[in-house]
């Protein structure tokens, strides 16, 4: 770390764009470091390198779970939460509100540790790989539970207009997925409700139909017409918290092919509006769009979370590989009156998005990582194009 000019930790290789490249890059998956469960503090201690999959692996023995996670259980814990990357839930933040304390490598090569008792810890926890290589992640934990899930085809386009923050607060996760095409006939696509099979979170009975649209018969995938083995089992049937919440399953490989990425968030008063908004030029990028995804994350405290003190609706989509540069760009256009922030480890256009007034600490933020890092070993490509421009 201290003879390097251009610096960054290898995680999962989940990004979209450059965030993570640099002209070293540094692996530490090779590195053991065990997961170290505090039954007293109802934490883990796991290696930044280790997956979420990892990590619900080393909590089964102990009874324990994570309150939430992403959809998929392949991505690198450290990754993950330097980007603000989340799981679906009214109720429930990204997976960086879940961190208790960080270990990290900086450019001079001290170890610095830090917890939520650590002074603009908030600033530190999503920082977007700009204050260091993280070697260790401390997590919180709750009891484990199960979860049962179903999928309902064919939700009525104008109750998701009207509805969407309804539907959204369902239950303890909530997905909805389109590819836009449907629209025209009046139907959005599929809506996943995952539900705690203990009532503890309020959520709906199953039942045949979901606002009109009935429950499904068979497996789904979120894409229309792809092979659902890869995906977390449906149905109904109950399963623990990390066979159900991701969409797809440990083991299996998620991915389509060849594909990109790109996700913003709106305040969740006005994702209804903003899904209209969306829907009236659907025309203009459906064709590039494989599906989108909608889903809710709660608000939190986190400097340069794409969540700062604003509960939110996510929109995400997966595009066709190729030239995405003009359907994005028509997203972000669309969504503009809503003051969208984009994920920061997806495929957005720079020119639309200015962070220095997206976010409210932005200035303490860069101060931040200029004084734990004052020779630029971490600030890329990438930063210089989206944040110091």
């Amino acid at each position: 770390m201290r003879e390097s000019h251009s610096v960054r930790g290898i995680g999962s290789r989940h990004s979209f764009t450059d965030i993570a490249d640099a002209v070293d890059l540094i692996d530490l998956s090779s590195i053991g470091r065990p997961p170290e469960f505090n039954a007293d503090a109802r934490s883990i201690a796991v290696s930044g390198t280790a997956s979420y999959a990892d990590v619900a692996r080393s909590l089964r023995s102990h009874g324990a779970a994570l309150r939430n996670l992403a959809s998929l259980p392949h991505i690198s814990v450290a990754g993950a939460i330097s980007t603000g990357t989340h799981g679906s839930g009214a109720a429930h933040g990204n997976l960086a509100t879940s961190v208790a304390g960080l270990e990290f490598i900086a450019s001079s090569g001290e170890i610095i540790s830090i917890d939520r008792q650590t002074p603009d810890f908030e600033g530190m926890v999503v920082a977007l790989g700009a204050l260091g290589v993280i070697t260790t992640v401390t997590l919180d934990v709750d009891f484990d539970y199960e979860i049962s899930q179903h999928v309902y085809n064919d939700l009525p386009l104008d109750l998701v207009i009207d509805q969407l923050g309804m539907i959204l607060n369902t239950a303890y996760s909530v997905s909805i997925f389109t590819t836009f095409a449907g629209l025209v006939r009046g139907q959005v696509g599929q809506v996943w409700i995952k539900r705690r099979t203990d009532g503890s979170d309020q959520s709906m009975s199953p039942r045949s139909t979901f606002l009109d649209a009935p429950a499904a018969t068979i497996q789904h995938h979120p894409v229309p017409g792809l092979d659902a083995s890869s995906c977390t089992r449906q149905l109904g049937e109950p399963g623990l918290w990390s066979e159900r919440l991701p969409h797809f399953r440990m083991g299996f490989t998620p991915s389509s092919g060849n594909e990109i990425q790109s996700e913003f968030f709106v305040d969740a008063e006005d994702g209804d509006a903003a899904f209209d908004a969306l829907r009236r030029v659907s025309a203009d990028f459906s064709d590039r769009l494989m599906v989108a995804e909608i889903r809710a994350i709660a608000a939190d405290e986190m400097w340069m979370s794409p969540h700062y003190q604003r509960a939110s609706v996510g929109f995400h989509f997966t595009w066709l590989a190729g030239n995405n540069d003009g359907v994005v760009r028509t997203v972000q256009q669309a969504l503009e009156p809503f003051a969208p922030r984009p994920h920061w480890g997806k495929f957005f256009d720079a020119t639309l998005f200015d962070p220095s007034t997206a976010y409210e600490m932005f200035d303490d933020f860069v101060e931040m990582t200029v004084r734990l890092d004052p020779h630029g070993v971490f600030r890329n490509s990438w930063w210089r194009r989206v944040i110091s421009s």
